[in-house]
């Protein structure tokens, strides 16, 4: 009887061992698909800062507030009569219009790795608020880029706008040799409309030089003159008039439908990165499974094709939360939460979602007990937090955009939770009796503070420490590529100032002291 529950309870243990590794290598993939992701979210997350930028008409990261945001000009006063009431809708979404192509455009230089950046000429000191003539104007590093000015028009007629710019006595002739921002549904042919009115305007001025009216000839040819200069600066803002519109009515939802969209295209890159690294583990066990003929090729085909799906949604829903998340984050009112938006806790929101729910459903169900929740709970947590710091390192060490960072979130999170759980195993006993499981409640309870509290350490390490491990990074590779024939000893002292700076005294410093082990009964330490 005694040998069957023996039997039973090493089945049960085999069976809950079997799961948990399975559970490991899970959470260590996503750990690691999360943190290829960790350069795209970067870029998208800064991206989207833009957007919320323009709602809000503050720039929390630097303090500036800027002339218009989306939010105070959808409060403008509308006259109560309709008719004035949807010209001024009309007016003040040409405004609203200036505001959101402005934060779409910095939005797309920065996806691209641009430094050119768009400003309003009210936030510009060069023009200061309400120009006549500039509403927008490009820089980069500071500096005006030289023809890069353009005034923004939302009319109802186009036509009479070409008009009142091209004729010499127009209402708006200030506005020739500016770029002309229209609607997108005027702009499909405005530059040929301009080239027809040239046309008939020099036509017009044969006409006019055959009957004798030199004066009259040489003005028509002028306004073809400026016709052609109109239609050669024509162009399109990247917003209809009804989207201006709703931009005036609805800022908020309008916003939110930009950070979606910027946010997309940060998931289908998360995705690609995501299946390559779900793809390639994939391939390798699988094939490995398949030499040891424990798998047949057609299912490890099948099972390779499904993990590149999971693991393609895993980078796109990593990437598309964490673009938003560091948006968010970044312009946050709070500094502390700001300082967060730099590390790698946008990347991980999905997969600290994913890796504890399984956990909090296990204990629902009733397959775990509430120590047991703590546990995994406690280790996937310091697991996160080692991958997060790993996946920097690995990204200096490796600077690949997605490569270094990959790798280096998979090492930590494997390592920290080896380091958990062996830390762990004396308490796996606590349910043993009450009085063992409520110490083991109170060593979880310091243990989740004490993650807490490393957590904000960490934060601090990646705003200030991380300039100077960079530079101790830069001078090992150094002294690792320089290194050669008797440079033995400056190598090991670059290695030793390294180490000394991660908090780690080596055993040997020298040559010297490594030959002496050598010929010694010394034991090697670790």
């Amino acid at each position: 009887m005694e040998n069957k529950e023996n039997l039973v309870r090493a089945a049960k243990d085999a069976a809950q061992g079997k799961e948990q590794r399975e559970e490991l290598e899970a959470d260590i993939l996503r750990a690691g698909v999360a943190m290829s992701a960790r350069e795209t979210v970067g870029r998208f997350g800064n991206a989207n800062a833009e957007y919320i930028k323009g709602y809000t008409g503050v720039d929390n990261e630097t303090g500036k507030t800027f002339a218009k945001g989306l939010k105070a000009i959808s409060k403008h006063k509308i006259n109560a009569d309709p008719r004035e009431a949807e010209k001024n809708i009309k007016q003040q979404a040409g405004y609203s219009a200036e505001v959101a192509t402005t934060s779409r455009d910095n939005a797309e230089s920065i996806i691209k790795g641009s430094k050119v950046r768009t400003m309003r000429s009210d936030d510009h000191p060069q023009y200061g608020s309400n120009h006549t003539v500039v509403d927008r104007v490009q820089v980069i590093d500071g500096h005006i880029i030289e023809g890069s000015q353009s005034q923004m028009k939302f009319v109802g007629n186009r036509d009479e706008l070409f008009s009142k710019i091209a004729r010499e006595d127009g209402k708006f002739a200030r506005y020739r040799g500016v770029k002309l921002e229209l609607p997108s549904e005027q702009y499909a042919d405005a530059k040929a409309y301009c080239e027809k009115q040239a046309a008939i305007l020099r036509n017009n001025a044969e006409h006019a030089e055959q009957a004798g009216k030199p004066e009259v000839a040489a003005k028509l040819r002028r306004e073809a003159s400026n016709y052609e200069e109109l239609g050669e600066n024509v162009r399109d803002s990247g917003l209809t008039t009804e989207e201006a519109i709703f931009y005036r009515q609805h800022p908020e939802l309008a916003t939110i439908r930009d950070i979606a969209r910027t946010s997309h295209r940060a998931g289908m890159e998360g995705a690609k990165y995501g299946a390559i690294i779900g793809g390639s583990v994939s391939l390798l066990k699988n094939a490995f499974a398949v030499a040891q003929k424990e798998k047949k090729l057609g299912d490890a085909a099948v099972e390779i094709a499904q993990d590149v799906a999971k693991s393609g949604a895993l980078g796109y829903g990593t990437a598309f939360a964490g673009a938003a998340t560091k948006a968010v984050m970044q312009q946050s009112s709070r500094a502390g939460i700001r300082a967060l938006a730099n590390t790698s806790a946008p990347t991980l929101v999905v997969n600290v979602c994913l890796s504890l729910g399984t956990s909090v459903k296990k204990y629902v169900c009733g397959e775990i007990t509430e120590s047991q929740l703590l546990i995994e709970v406690g280790d996937k947590g310091a697991g996160m937090l080692s991958s997060g710091m790993m996946a920097a390192l690995g990204q200096i060490a490796i600077p690949i955009p997605f490569v270094g960072a990959a790798i280096g979130g998979m090492l930590g999170y494997t390592l920290s939770s080896i380091f958990y759980q062996n830390a762990l195993d004396a308490a796996r006993g606590a349910d043993l009796s009450r009085e063992r499981l409520e110490r083991v409640r109170a060593i979880e309870a310091a243990a989740r503070a004490q993650l807490a509290q490393e957590q904000a350490e960490l934060a601090a390490f990646m705003a200030q420490e991380m300039p100077q491990l960079h530079a101790e990074t830069q001078q090992l590779f150094l002294a690792v590529d320089t290194a050669s024939g008797t440079a033995g000893d400056a190598l090991a002292a670059a290695v030793n100032q390294y180490a000394g700076l991660l908090g780690k005294q080596l055993q040997f410093t020298s040559q010297t002291e490594l030959d002496a082990f050598m010929a010694s009964d010394e034991p090697l330490r670790l």
